[in-house]
């Protein structure tokens, strides 16, 4: 049958569709099989050249590229999916790849990693976010994967003083939708007895628990994670959290997408130690310190006004062992390898008591 004519296709015609895909299914196999020999020789050269597996500017732009071929039956989104998992498995010929994450298995930071590297890395999760940093640079893990900030809850406690501590650069960003679920054994809110949460799912979700669960007591947990295998324990009792958790832990969806807020985006950093190179598409982080005296940091800001240099965030930390005095972490739009970010880091070292280049990467976009 000739593909412009699937659209008159009859009952009659359905065992010669199935065999047209199946010839099509082989092919598809079969030019898979050629792309990863390919990889696997691109391996070999990165391996002797003593480049990383995990090259974040290349895989970017080949998810932008192949999305900007959509069209009404494959939606930029499906694109990006489907070759998020074909650059994995590319990925994996060249080499393992190892990525640390805020443990348990399944949560948020679990479901961005397999967004950003697909299922065939190896996953390790950690207890904690300086166990991440840690593992990274002893060389357990090759990357990790770190949240830094909600669109409505703010900065994550403590993650940018880890910036400060460990000596690991940012690779990459991504941002990663929140969809929150309600989940539980029984399928009838009326049996909810107890809401078991991480205190930030409870907190984007307050208007529709005070709406539909107004007398259901909380108790807050240390990860949506260990809320649902609370909630799988107890028959009176539901959790907060994705679908992929759900799923993973076996329980019944009973609501789905109930945050307040529908534009919910956690954005997620790549630490390792790599230094992308310039897409024209970047941001740089800095760490800097300033002296007490007045105008200091708004000459630093003058210094990249003048260059038009666009400051995405400022945040300030508490210098540790210094009481009442203040780190500064800034993301740039721009590379450091650009002509007026370098000029700018180099008068901003003149300015500040000290500098931290904490990477350039490429800009990250939405899942």
């Amino acid at each position: 049958m000739q593909s412009g004519k699937y659209e008159d296709a009859g009952w009659g015609d359905l065992d010669l569709c199935r065999k047209d895909i199946d010839a099509i299914d082989a092919e598809i196999l079969s030019l898979l099989s050629k792309r990863l020999d390919v990889a696997a020789a691109i391996g070999r050269i990165k391996e002797r050249r003593g480049m990383a597996v995990f090259d974040p500017v290349r895989e970017k732009a080949i998810l932008d590229r192949m999305a900007q071929k959509s069209h009404h039956r494959l939606t930029p989104g499906a694109i990006r999916d489907i070759y998020t998992r074909i650059i994995s498995a590319g990925r994996a010929v060249q080499g393992p790849l190892k990525v640390g994450f805020l443990g348990p298995e399944a949560t948020f930071s679990h479901q961005a990693a397999i967004s950003i590297f697909g299922n065939s890395a190896q996953f390790c999760p950690s207890r904690t976010f300086e166990d991440v940093f840690g593992s990274v640079e002893k060389g357990n893990c090759h990357q990790g994967i770190i949240p830094v900030e909600n669109s409505l809850e703010g900065s994550v406690a403590g993650i940018w003083d880890l910036f400060n501590k460990f000596d690991l650069k940012i690779c990459g960003e991504y941002y990663h939708r929140i969809r929150l679920s309600l989940m539980a054994q029984t399928r009838d809110l009326s049996g909810i007895r107890r809401l078991y949460s991480h205190p930030m799912p409870l907190a984007q979700c307050r208007l529709w628990l005070k709406s539909h669960l107004p007398d259901v007591p909380f108790e807050s947990v240390e990860s949506t994670s260990l809320a649902a295998k609370m909630a799988n324990d107890d028959p009176d009792g539901a959790a907060l959290g994705s679908r992929f958790l759900a799923e993973t832990v076996g329980l019944k969806l009973l609501k789905e997408d109930i945050e307040d807020e529908p534009h919910n985006v956690t954005r997620f950093l790549v630490v390792g130690n790599s230094e992308p190179r310039p897409t024209g598409n970047d941001k740089t982080t800095l760490l800097f310190f300033l002296g007490h005296r007045p105008g200091a940091l708004a000459e630093v800001l003058s210094v990249l006004a003048q260059r038009e240099i666009n400051v995405c965030r400022i945040e300030s930390r508490p210098m540790p062992m210094r009481s009442w005095e203040y780190l500064f972490f800034v993301d740039l739009e721009g590379h450091r390898d650009d002509p007026a970010m370098a000029e700018a880091m180099a008068e901003m070292k003149r300015l500040c008591v000290f500098v931290k280049w904490l990477g350039s990467y490429p800009s990250g976009g939405e899942s």
